[in-house]
């Protein structure tokens, strides 16, 4: 009599002991290296294994986001919404992240235009989304501008309330001949009432156009002379990239969407001040300030002093590099 042959797919696959766990860990583990390939690729196998862990699923999300896979970031992450997965308004932030970064600004209004219909939005949460709501209006408003008008010395470049317009056309500029536009851009530059958002994005049309002069940059209460060609892309600056790695090393599996909201914050930062720096060239002076950041942000009970003295800094320099940050947080929040 022969022996009754199963065939593979009708047996159940049972994973190896701790499986679950050594994918979250190798995901982790290459994270903490930047390397956002891999930790995709570990933590999808992890999430397979059991897609009710919060913790598994929410540094999934994270590590799409930070691998720049954003239409799988935004399919999970109205997954784990629809599912109650992860904590919600963290997960809610993320989301609305992925769709900043898609240009999905219909669906930003969409959903927080929902979410303040139903009335259940936490105070602290709020005023928050109320800006992002007004912000996603506003670009979706301008959505429509004809990027090929000409710029003029006529536009107002100092009219906040026509930035998103103002953005647009000057991003415009970044696949056309500048060269007859060249002394309006340099004015730009050197004009201390032009937004600092759109100074960064003049200079960055320069440095795509491979300008090769020194221009006079003036931007918060900061002056100097910068060639295009010889300043680093906004996110390999020096000190960017060394206190982005130290929070990484810190966050990375104490709190990844802490870590997420803080690298946002950053970046934002990163971007009013480009082609300047933090104005001190201490990495853990800014990793300590961003964390006093973090800490304020989820209500935390904290001080200065305490910090300082944790991680062996001046107090005094500590309070004027977290003043600094949040100076940096009122002039760039209002950006998308």
């Amino acid at each position: 009599m022969k022996r009754k042959q199963h065939n593979q797919h009708d047996s159940k696959v049972i994973p190896f002991p701790n499986l679950k766990e050594r994918y979250f860990e190798k995901g982790i583990a290459s994270m903490e290296a930047q390397d956002f390939e891999d930790a995709v690729e570990f933590l999808h196998q992890a999430y397979e294994l059991d897609k009710e862990d919060s913790r598994i699923a929410v540094t999934y999300l994270v590590a799409q986001y930070q691998n720049r896979s954003y239409t799988s970031a935004k399919l999970l992450a109205e997954q784990l919404l629809q599912q109650g997965i992860g904590d919600y308004y963290e997960v809610l932030e993320i989301y609305l992240t992925v769709l900043i970064q898609l240009k999905d600004h219909e669906t930003v209004v969409k959903t927080i235009e929902a979410l303040m219909d139903e009335k259940v939005v936490p105070p602290d949460k709020e005023e928050q989304l109320l800006t992002l709501l007004q912000l996603s209006k506003k670009v979706s408003d301008n959505s429509n501008i004809e990027v090929n008008q000409p710029i003029s010395l006529d536009l107002d470049f100092s009219n906040i309330d026509k930035l998103p317009e103002l953005a647009i056309q000057l991003g415009s500029l970044a696949d056309k001949n500048i060269h007859p536009y060249l002394p309006t851009l340099l004015q730009v530059l050197n004009d201390q009432s032009v937004h600092p958002f759109l100074k960064t994005i003049v200079f960055n049309v320069l440095r795509e156009h491979k300008i090769d002069q020194h221009v006079q940059v003036n931007k918060l209460d900061m002056e100097d002379v910068f060639n295009p060609t010889q300043v680093p892309d906004l996110h390999e600056t020096p000190l960017f990239k060394e206190v982005n790695k130290e929070l990484t090393v810190q966050l990375e599996n104490e709190n990844p969407v802490l870590l997420l909201q803080l690298q946002d914050m950053m970046q934002r930062h990163a971007f009013i001040l480009y082609p300047f720096e933090y104005s001190h060239p201490n990495t853990t002076l800014w990793v300590v300030a961003y964390k006093g950041m973090g800490l304020e942000l989820y209500g935390e009970e904290w001080s200065l002093e305490e910090l300082a003295q944790q991680n062996g800094l001046n107090v005094e320099k500590l309070t004027e590099a977290y003043t600094y940050l949040l100076e940096l947080e009122k002039i760039s929040s209002p950006i998308v």
